[in-house]
């Protein structure tokens, strides 16, 4: 009874602060709506100065701690917490955790006193930012989640041994992957000619040759052992999975950054191994590392090459074209395998990525 009078009492804490920033935050940075707003007008019997005295509320310290007070008594209660069938403190438990406040005031509640002045505005500014990205996130994931089921066909490149052992026998272990999948839903959304960035990791022998028997190896062993060499960010996490599954595709490209030191090479699987187990990054956002987007790996990873990104939305994104384009104009990478439409192509490969690069523009 205490742990769901607790999350009840947490729930209802989280919905005014999550309140607070979707309405009323949003009202105040603003110089001149939160003027006309807090002027009053004793004509309609309104106060003077209630939104501002919301910003009180918002930032009392007292409040903040007995609500980070209330989530860790849930904490220190988690068996509790989270066991059950209670479908009303099933339903707290969902709100709790989809509050973009829940993080925010279970870490970080106090601000030293002689700094609370000038960090008023750094606080809040800092919470609008975690609910735009909880709110943006949401969104694109259902988003995802619903246009991603929609496939119209199987890839050209799908299900022949003879094309998926050709290309298997070019690839090095830190190979990057660029796929081209034009029959998915997904693909119509993403701009460019490229819709989604892989690296090859080889095989579990292959592998070991480089690493040897590093720690960061053993959760994955046994995957790897499988055929499974394929490190992705999926909706559903970064994972490894088999070439077979992969070349679902229409095109694919091969980029390779020539003359790797064998222990820079190690470095780049080791950064690909601490990837597994991250959730998608539905906000596109590389300066968070917490969550990955598929064209993030290679950002991740390759971290001695300077990648273009772009800003959308206010957050800096790199898109499968963007990895694409340092392999040609002089780019430190190079295209050592490139099918387009189902068709292996030859001659000079980087003139032909150029040309698919343009052509998407």
């Amino acid at each position: 009874m205490r742990v769901t009078g607790a999350a009840l009492s947490a729930a209802a804490a989280l919905e005014l602060y999550d309140s607070y920033l979707d309405t009323c935050a949003q009202l105040a940075a603003h110089d001149a709506l939160r003027k006309i707003l807090d002027r009053g007008d004793s004509g309609v019997g309104t106060r003077s100065g209630q939104l501002d005295g919301l910003t009180r509320d918002y930032l009392d310290l007292a409040r903040r701690y007995r609500t980070h007070d209330t989530l860790e008594f849930l904490r220190e209660h988690l068996a509790a917490f989270e066991s059950g069938d209670d479908p009303h403190l099933a339903w707290l438990r969902e709100r709790i955790r989809s509050s973009p406040s829940f993080r925010t005031l279970r870490q970080h509640w106090l601000i030293p006193l002689p700094e609370f002045a000038g960090e008023t505005v750094n606080l809040v500014a800092s919470d609008l930012k975690r609910l735009g990205d909880a709110t943006m996130g949401g969104t694109s994931k259902g988003f995802g989640n619903a246009v991603g089921a929609v496939q119209f066909r199987r890839g050209k490149l799908h299900g022949d041994p003879a094309v998926e052992s050709a290309i298997r026998q070019g690839l090095q272990p830190g190979d990057i992957l660029l796929e081209k999948t034009p029959f998915r839903l997904t693909d119509r959304f993403i701009p460019g000619h490229w819709g989604h960035v892989a690296i090859w990791m080889g095989s579990d022998t292959e592998v070991r040759a480089v690493l040897g028997d590093d720690p960061l190896l053993a959760p994955h062993a046994a995957r790897l052992a499988t055929g499974a060499g394929v490190c992705e960010a999926l909706r559903d996490g970064v994972q490894l999975n088999p070439l077979s599954r992969f070349l679902d595709i229409d095109d694919i490209c091969v980029l390779r950054q020539p003359g790797l030191p064998r222990d820079e090479l190690a470095a780049i699987l080791r950064r690909s191994l601490r990837q597994l187990g991250k959730a998608y990054d539905f906000n596109f956002d590389v300066e968070t590392a917490d969550r990955i987007v598929c064209s993030e790996l290679a950002y991740q990873v390759y971290t001695g090459i300077a990648w273009p990104t772009g800003k959308t939305l206010g957050r800096w994104t790199i898109s499968p074209d963007q990895v694409a384009v340092r392999a040609i104009d002089g780019g430190p990478l190079q295209v050592v395998e490139l099918w387009h439409d189902g068709r292996r192509l030859d001659g000079d490969l980087q003139a032909e990525l150029k040309r698919l690069l343009a052509a998407a523009r």
